[in-house]
């Protein structure tokens, strides 16, 4: 106990969060290099760190700062659970899939989701937030359960699987950590102002993959053999055809 409250210890919580964020971007900036020369490293950059991937986990980082201890463990235990009831219900959901809009082409619009769930619980303010984050956290998990599920190209190779599910802990405790030492009165503000636009994005990007794909009309052919005598093949409205006349009938016929 007496260690736990010396000046040393707790400056050393004070920069576990910022040392934990370190640490990762040490491991991504290798990672980001080699997105040229490794399939890994460019699925890695683009289902991990995508930027609607890291939003909404940013938020519920932001989120669990912003809230008691007692509360962010529960938020965390139940983004957690999400995430093991994501993978549980694999079979479900490959068969879910099949029958929703988009589906499988959009990852069954998880980022659209995972922001909603989020950006609401941030929106709600300081006094409801304790209440709606734990919703908003077990979204998020299942949600992204099922994200990496549909985008693991094998399952054959775990890192597919495990990567993204490290990535996404090490940035809510980076963001929830770091904020949690460096408290401030204006968090709060910033909590509601990310939520609204968290939220927003998840509207615009979902309603953006619900809309239905128009395909473009077939070009006309424009080649010689299709235009030839065509402009010969024009009818006249209203016109009769001829009619044979009695002085056409007593007309020699031409040898």
């Amino acid at each position: 106990m007496f260690l736990l409250s010396s000046p040393e210890a707790r400056a050393a919580a004070r920069w576990c969060g910022p040392a934990v964020g370190a640490i990762g971007i040490a491991v991504i900036v290798p990672i980001a290099v080699m997105a040229n020369e490794s399939p890994f490293a460019g699925w890695f950059l683009l289902h991990a760190v995508s930027p609607e991937r890291v939003l909404p986990l940013v938020g519920l980082g932001v989120a669990c700062a912003l809230v008691r201890l007692n509360a962010s463990g529960l938020a965390l235990a139940l983004f957690t659970a999400g995430i093991a009831i994501g993978f549980a219900t694999q079979d479900w959901i490959n068969w879910v899939i099949y029958n929703v809009v988009h589906g499988a082409t959009y990852l069954f619009l998880t980022a659209p989701l995972s922001c909603l769930a989020v950006g609401l619980a941030l929106v709600s303010g300081i006094r409801l937030l304790p209440w709606l984050l734990p919703a908003g956290a077990l979204i998020e998990g299942v949600m992204l359960a099922i994200a990496i599920f549909l985008a693991t190209p094998t399952a054959d190779a775990p890192m597919f699987t495990w990567v993204p599910l490290l990535t996404a802990f090490w940035i809510v405790a980076t963001v929830s950590l770091t904020l949690r030492a460096f408290r401030q009165e204006w968090f709060a503000i910033f909590g509601r102002i990310l939520g609204s636009w968290t939220l927003a994005i998840g509207l615009l990007y979902g309603a953006a993959l619900l809309m239905p794909i128009l395909k473009p009309p077939p070009p006309a052919d424009t080649s010689p053999q299709s235009t030839r005598g065509t402009e010969f093949n024009r009818s006249i409205e209203n016109l009769r055809e001829p009619q044979q006349s009695p002085a056409d009938e007593l007309r020699p016929e031409q040898p």
